[in-house]
């Protein structure tokens, strides 16, 4: 597993509770950071800060939850600036926040687009623009990591929204690379592939289903929490100091199904 240096450098992973997000949020935290997560979880705060500082080898100062719903943006200033008066700095921040609803074309009312939207794109562009913003009126940041995903470039017969919004993540991470680069903040994306999480658990209950999956994909095998984290890391590193506007896929050769190895 590769480490970093991160020593007092503030990161923002949004919706962090659980998933993918909490490792991210882990691995920044194990890696020398100062971590102020989000998520809409109904769990009590102080237990999820006390579970996040026995990764910070029991260091709480280094730790920060709040209840944040990233859709509203008037939310994400409210927490944003709560990270800035508790740490004192903005240096890293990962949007990682999202949901996934299946929506076959024909049956997606106003409610489930506006839901869907907000929650998968219009959070993560906000945030980036108070990000920018931010750094605008301090002298530049660091860098932003947007979560993608494969279905930003993928089509699905129950997944129009989520591939819509993902494929809008490339293109605003494009964009704000673009015109984010004379700060020195460089904003990139990773786009994963199937990782087991408890919110895609129920589709690969069956084993039937599990093994489909690992037979499309060129390593044979689905990804960890960890592999996301390590590709978060490394773009939000110094390691990739000259790489920003582009999407990282981590699929385990996923997008290449149209020349399935098995």
């Amino acid at each position: 597993m590769n480490t970093y240096d991160f020593d007092g450098q503030v990161v923002v992973v949004t919706g962090a509770a659980r998933g993918i997000g909490r490792r991210i949020a882990e691995r920044f935290l194990q890696n020398g950071a100062s971590v102020a997560v989000c998520g809409r979880s109904a769990r009590d705060a102080d237990e999820i800060v006390s579970e996040f500082a026995q990764v910070a080898g029991g260091d709480a100062s280094r730790v920060m939850y709040a209840s944040c719903d990233v859709s509203d943006p008037q939310q994400i200033d409210t927490f944003f600036s709560q990270v800035v008066q508790r740490f004192g700095a903005f240096d890293v921040l990962v949007n990682n926040a999202g949901i996934w609803e299946a929506t076959p074309v024909g049956t997606v009312d106003e409610a489930t687009w506006e839901r869907n939207v907000n929650v998968n794109l219009k959070s993560q562009f906000f945030a980036c623009q108070w990000f920018a913003d931010y750094h605008r009126a301090n002298g530049g940041g660091r860098a932003i990591v947007n979560i993608s995903s494969v279905s930003s470039v993928l089509t699905g017969p129950t997944t129009v929204l989520y591939n819509m919004c993902k494929a809008g993540t490339n293109s605003l991470t494009k964009t704000f690379a673009h015109d984010l680069g004379d700060l020195g903040i460089r904003v990139n994306a990773v786009g994963p592939g199937s990782i087991p999480t408890d919110l895609n658990a129920a589709a690969y209950a069956d084993p039937a289903a599990e093994q489909n999956m690992r037979d499309s994909l060129v390593l044979g095998r689905r990804g960890t929490k960890d592999e996301i984290a390590s590709c978060v890391l490394f773009l939000a590193s110094e390691d990739a100091s000259y790489v920003t506007g582009q999407v990282l896929f981590a699929d385990g050769g996923w997008l290449l199904q149209q020349a399935p190895k098995r």
